[in-house]
């Protein structure tokens, strides 16, 4: 525990570093002090042992020559004058002893207590020579002295304690005014890390080296709260743009629109090859505005977070499916080969995004390779699927494959040629990979061509069996209306039938078309007048059932707008059209602004869903499968239809 507050605290480890250091500091000449004291006191009791043998040595060595006992007794006497004197011992020559003398009321310890002075005893015999005729010892109690040592002991022990503690506070003091704000700094750098940009930093107001760390975080502080609003800004700005674009595509798409219609109803009635000419010419004018506009518009939805990958278990051999019959026919009428491989798998994302991004790589694949092949590989490795998209085109620059990604960046187009697109596919397609979480590279060879792969996870094994089959593939040509099915039973057991088989004009259609601009719903109108149908044009919810309700239509199918007003929508229109005749009719949805509920909504009810602005050749083969087979049956009210999505 304490090693883990050790490792993760600074504040910890230098004050236990400090407090350490100043301990050993203080204690290691506390400890040589007292050593020295008990040495010097326990030499000077030597040298006083000493002495004290020479006091009396002169007259011991007399007496123990002349062997009297007494004498000798008295020649030791002056001893016990001597502090800590205890005892004084004459050895004779073989060691026994010959006097002893002790100092009255001292008692004799263990000898490690005492000091011993040995002193040997000499004297001439008659002959003049120096005879050794004893020893003797002079033992002094150190008792007294050892309390004394271990009293001084105790007082420098304490006073070396309050020192240290003393020292130790400071030093705590002094290393808790570096650490403190080094950790006060450290939680903000912390809470600036999480997001917290309202932190307080500690000491700015220091002028040392702590306190111009301090100002510098409070610069980085500052930056941080710029940096968050910049990006709220930026953030509000994508929003914004995206609200923006999102309203204004509808307006932008209604003018597109009516421009298809009148250009195709112009070039099928001209008068002469000029008019039908001009016609094809503003026809294609339009394809451009209209391809533009739909780039755009997605770039947009993808950068304000607009479209959201929705993913399932697919089985991948009906997207590479798809892709052929969308592209191969286009490949090859520009005379290039084109394959998909032959490649069963189960894999897990969306669909729709999947098919579009893909789809972008192959028609760039197309528009830049001039001659050879186009083709889609796949390799399964590590759990995911690599799908490529080859090509032996132009190829890409190895200093310029990080700028392909980027808005209107084009390659071997300097004259911006809009036949070769406007720059926008390969940034959705980044844009979609991001989405869908499947990564995208690219490697490529000038003059050889490209190859584009994209990382797909493969379904697991348990979710693949759980889902069983993969969705049936949906076509990106135009999807037909439902096929008709049996009109329900009334309640007296007649059949309900629909409204357009009342009597009409041989080949005529009845249609009902409601949009709330006028342009639109007068190029329409005139469009599919043109093209031999009974057309009733409204342009608002009210004069529609109106026209409903008093017999002026007799509707085989209704194209309704989405948005016909601040608060009616096609959808409700086409359900109250559904209870007012109490049958189900074909029913077309239009709009320049769909998003994923209104998609959604449309799927229950069973209605064709298309884009603004539409094909004319497209709107023409919609109506004529919707109403194909006529008088058709309607379906009842009740039976839902099957959902289908015209794309563009």
């Amino acid at each position: 525990m304490f090693l883990k507050i050790f490792s993760r605290s600074l504040v910890a480890r230098t004050t236990a570093s400090a407090v350490l250091l100043v301990s050993v500091l203080v204690a290691v000449p506390m400890i040589v002090l007292i050593q020295a004291d008990v040495r010097n006191t326990r030499a000077e009791l030597a040298i006083r042992a000493e002495m004290a043998t020479r006091i009396v040595l002169e007259d011991v060595t007399n007496a123990l020559w002349d062997l009297d006992p007494e004498e000798a007794a008295t020649a030791l006497n002056p001893l016990r004058s001597i502090d800590s004197f205890a005892e004084a011992v004459i050895l004779g020559t073989h060691g026994e002893r010959f006097a002893v003398y002790r100092k009255p009321g001292t008692t004799i310890g263990a000898e490690d207590a005492a000091t011993v002075a040995a002193v040997p005893l000499t004297h001439q015999d008659r002959g003049g020579g120096t005879r050794s005729i004893g020893t003797l010892l002079v033992r002094l109690d150190t008792g007294p002295t050892d309390d004394a040592i271990r009293h001084h002991v105790l007082v420098l022990g304490g006073i070396g304690a309050v020192t240290l503690l003393l020292v130790v506070l400071g030093v705590i003091w002094a290393t808790r005014g570096m650490t403190l704000p080094i950790a006060g700094m450290t939680r903000a750098m912390d809470d600036l890390a999480a997001g917290d940009v309202t932190v307080t930093v500690p000491v700015r107001h220091r002028d040392d080296e702590i306190g111009r760390m301090a100002r510098a975080l409070g610069t980085f502080r500052q930056n941080a709260i710029d940096l968050r609003a910049a990006k709220e800004r930026a953030e509000q700005a994508v929003a914004s743009k995206a609200k923006f674009m999102a309203a204004a595509s509808h307006d932008l798409r209604q003018p597109a629109q009516s421009l298809l219609m009148l250009t195709a109803m112009l070039r099928a009635t001209a008068p002469d090859p000029k008019v039908e000419d001009s016609a094809r010419k503003i026809e294609q004018v339009v394809m451009t505005l209209k391809q533009l506009l739909d780039e755009l518009l997605e770039v947009s939805r993808l950068d304000a977070g607009g479209v959201t990958a929705n993913k399932a278990v697919h089985e991948v051999a009906d997207l590479f499916e798809a892709l052929d019959s969308q592209y191969g026919p286009v490949a090859r009428g520009k005379g290039l080969a084109f394959a998909v491989p032959q490649h069963r798998a189960a894999v897990l994302t969306d669909r729709v995004l999947l098919l579009r991004l893909l789809g972008n790589l192959i028609d760039n694949a197309i528009r830049y390779t001039n001659s050879g092949q186009v083709q889609v590989a796949c390799l399964e490795s590590g759990g995911c699927l690599i799908v490529e998209v080859r090509d032996t085109g132009i190829g890409i620059p190895a200093d310029r494959l990080d700028a392909i990604w980027e808005e209107f960046h084009q390659i071997g187009n300097p004259e911006r040629n809009r036949d070769n697109g406007i720059g926008l596919g390969l940034s959705i397609v980044q844009r979609l990979a991001t989405v869908l979480d499947h990564p995208v590279k690219v490697r490529s060879t000038p003059g050889k061509g490209s190859v584009f792969s994209v990382t797909v996870p493969l379904a697991p094994v348990e979710r693949a069996l759980a889902d069983g089959t993969a969705d049936e593939p949906v076509s990106p040509a135009l999807s037909l209306a439902p096929a008709p099915a049996p009109a329900p039973a009334a309640a007296n057991g007649a059949v309900v039938a629909t409204l357009a088989d009342a009597p009409a004009k041989d080949g005529e259609i009845a249609i009902l078309v409601i949009d709330d601009d006028q342009f639109v719903l007068s190029a329409i109108s005139m469009f599919l007048t043109t093209a031999g149908h009974r057309v009733v044009g409204a342009s608002t919810v009210a004069q529609g059932l109106r026209s409903v309700e008093d017999g002026t239509v007799r509707p085989d199918a209704v194209i309704a707008d989405y948005h016909l007003s601040a608060t009616e929508n096609g959808l409700d229109f086409i359900e109250t059209v559904w209870r007012r005749l109490g049958l189900r009719i074909p029913a077309v949805l239009i709009s320049g602004r769909l998003d994923g509920a209104v998609a959604a909504r449309a799927a229950e009810m069973g209605v064709t869903v298309a884009a603004k602005p539409i094909m004319p050749d497209r709107l023409s083969t919609l109506v004529e499968q919707m109403t194909a087979g006529r008088p058709a049956a309607a379906l009842p009210l009740g039976t839902a239809t099957p959902h289908k999505t015209l794309s563009e």
